[in-house]
C-alpha cells in the first residue's frame, strides 16, 4: 500500500505546497511538504473506504482534506511512543550528546 501512495506524490506536489503554506498560518512555522505527506499517508492507513481504482479528484480531495489537527495528532502520538528521556533508557543518549 505505501509504494501506491508515493506514485501520486510528485503528481500532488502543488497541492502539498498549498497545505503546508496552510499549516504554515496555523502557527507551524517548520512544517515541510515532507511532512504533510507522511501526515497523509498515516490518515490513509486509517481509512476504511478507499476505493479500488484511486483517481486524482480523490485523493486531491483526500489530501485537502487533511487538516493541522491530523499533523500535531501525528505528532504527539510520535512524542509518547518515543523514548522517555528521564528514564534510565533515555538517560543514555543524554549522555552522548
Amino acid at each position: 500500500m505505501e509504494e501506491q501512495w508515493d506514485v501520486w506524490k510528485e503528481k500532488l506536489g502543488p497541492v502539498l505546497v498549498s497545505k503546508a503554506e496552510e499549516w504554515r498560518i496555523y502557527g507551524h512555522d517548520q512544517v515541510t511538504e515532507e511532512e504533510v505527506w507522511n501526515t497523509f499517508k498515516e490518515k490513509m492507513k486509517r481509512k476504511s473506504d478507499i476505493p479500488d481504482s484511486i483517481r486524482l479528484h480523490w485523493i486531491t480531495a483526500e489530501l485537502f482534506k487533511t487538516s493541522a489537527s491530523d499533523y500535531m495528532t501525528q505528532l504527539t502520538v510520535g512524542a509518547y511512543k518515543a523514548d522517555d528521556w528521564f528514564t534510565s533508557k533515555g538517560s543514555f543518549s543524554l549522555k552522548d550528546l
